[in-house]
């Protein structure tokens, strides 16, 4: 139980964070604290999976690792919705 709290606290002030640097982006203030969050669920799964006992420091470190990750597909997918617009698929013929 324990586990799932800390991936959920975790996932929050990385994600937060990760807002924090991506904040031009529109939808990077709720996307990258739910990547985030869900990145250190799944953490929490796997560790629960594997069936270390307790919530020691590889399960901590898993579920930064994988907040972290969270955070870096927020901001790819943010940087490529705010490259694509209808206007630049226009193209001119000759």
């Amino acid at each position: 139980m324990i586990n799932f709290v800390a991936a959920i606290v975790i996932g929050i002030v990385i994600g937060g964070i990760g807002a924090a640097v991506l904040r031009r982006a529109p939808n990077a203030l709720w996307l990258a604290p739910v990547s985030s969050v869900v990145g250190a669920l799944i953490a929490a799964v796997l560790g629960a999976i594997l069936g270390h006992a307790g919530y020691g420091w590889k399960k901590a470190a898993l579920q930064v690792v994988l907040a972290i990750v969270g955070v870096a597909v927020a901001a790819v997918v943010t940087r490529r919705a705010a490259s694509s617009s209808p206007t630049s698929s226009v193209e001119s013929s000759s």
